[in-house]
């Protein structure tokens, strides 16, 4: 059996920080070629930069919606 105790609090210090109130603890897998993969880490930063991306999508998308 494993120590609970001993793994208190660990959960807090290793999630992933938001810039934003909301914690980072959903995770999304997208297909891509290796390629890309290879050149899309080889940017610094490059998870903050596609979250961005992301957001940016989304709302450029919600815009370009007709309202009902």
């Amino acid at each position: 059996m494993s120590n609970r105790k001993a793994f208190e609090g660990i959960r807090e210090a290793t999630q992933f920080k938001a810039a934003g109130d909301e914690p980072l603890t959903a995770k999304l897998d997208l297909k891509v070629t290796q390629s890309v993969k290879d050149q899309l880490k080889a940017i610094p930063g490059w998870q903050n930069k596609v979250r961005s991306a992301l957001l940016e999508l989304i709302k450029n998308y919600s815009q370009d919606e007709p309202s009902n």
